[in-house]
């Protein structure tokens, strides 16, 4: 009874906050309830609708950004998947336009035999449409499982092809399994740019993140989650995302 009223209130949670707002994408409650790594399920197919609005200072709200994208996943094998999106880059809330296109390929390269952890290689190209964007990301999301609780810790390095610069950091966060329905979680960021070796300065300012992470499974084909972020330093005031993921 305590497990049915518990998961009843976190669905409650999830969906007025979905209602009222929209959060970093950085986490996936799909995969978590699933209990896998960050390789879709072989010869699954998921859409994914995302929107994230950025407060960068309380006192400007024209300096607000937003930026959305739609993503397609499918599973190739027991160890591959791929993610194609396309989407409006993070601009100004009246600027919307789809500018921007993207394709993932994410690797198992290992799972332990009691599915405890997983380690992924995970390899990106963004490139805008206007050739303003263009950019390469390598990352390598480790998940740790301990009964209901998740552990992620996926450092990724990120290549500008145009700027010849790149951006060092990763995320990390805990997260709660509430009956395979839902998952509450907190999770942190941190990116730090780097100049390349030419320049005179190696490590600029840092950019570090708190957020608030809410999921849930609604029937048999609907995901959401949601995630506030609160800048801590060298970043955005707060921020919000909402994705929703449709099982086909």
């Amino acid at each position: 009874m305590k497990g049915i009223i518990m998961r009843k209130s976190l669905l409650i949670i999830a969906t007025l906050i979905i209602i009222n707002s929209s959060v970093y994408p950085c986490f996936d409650t799909y995969l978590f309830l699933n209990k896998g790594s960050m390789v879709y399920p072989y010869k699954s197919a998921v859409l994914e609708l995302t929107g994230e609005y950025s407060v960068n200072q309380f006192e400007n709200p024209h300096e607000d950004a937003f930026l959305s994208n739609g993503s397609f996943y499918y599973g190739l094998g027991e160890k591959f998947s791929f993610q194609l999106s396309l989407g409006s880059d993070e601009k100004s809330r009246d600027n919307f336009k789809l500018d921007f296109y993207s394709i993932k390929a994410v690797y198992n390269v290992h799972t332990s035999n009691l599915n405890d952890y997983t380690l992924d290689l995970m390899l990106q190209y963004r490139r805008g449409m206007n050739n303003t964007l263009d950019e390469i990301e390598l990352s390598l999301p480790n998940i740790f499982r301990f009964s209901e609780l998740t552990y992620v810790i996926h450092p990724v390095a990120n290549y500008s092809v145009n700027d010849k610069n790149y951006q060092i950091g990763g995320h990390t966060g805990i997260f709660y399994d509430f009956n395979e329905s839902g998952v509450i979680g907190f999770g942190a960021e941190y990116a730090s740019p780097q100049s390349g070796s030419y320049a005179g300065e190696r490590i600029t300012k840092s950019e570090v993140a708190a957020s608030i992470f809410l999921g849930a499974k609604i029937g048999n084909f609907l995901y959401v989650q949601n995630e506030l972020a609160k800048g801590l330093s060298n970043s955005r005031d707060f921020g919000f995302a909402l994705t929703a993921k449709f099982l086909i």
